[in-house]
């Protein structure tokens, strides 16, 4: 649980991010669109196939989305500037300590 909200925190700030291009935004959006557009590759008043077709373009975006998702927790350039402070910690990762 505690993952899945980590992950939806980050997909959050990527989207608010204003140094992230747009088209990766857009990418993060295709598959929402896709459920929620009547359009189809199969109609969804097909039983079953209909469904499917929209859980497959899920299945095949997962791997994309991911990786532009580590690519922006690593501040990689192609996806945004790099903004982090070198002397920030990350808390997202659990090798931190208090003092």
């Amino acid at each position: 649980m505690k993952k899945l909200l980590l992950t939806a925190v980050n997909v959050l700030r990527l989207l608010k991010d204003s140094d992230v291009k747009l088209t990766r935004k857009l990418l993060f959006l295709v598959p929402l669109a896709y459920l929620l557009l009547p359009f189809d590759l199969v109609g969804d008043f097909f039983p079953v196939l209909g469904q499917l077709d929209d859980i497959a373009v899920f299945i095949l975006m997962w791997p994309v989305l991911k990786g532009m998702l580590a690519k922006y927790k690593q501040a990689d350039p192609e996806i945004r500037k790099n903004k982090m402070d070198p002397d920030a910690v990350d808390i997202s990762q659990d090798n931190y300590t208090v003092e």
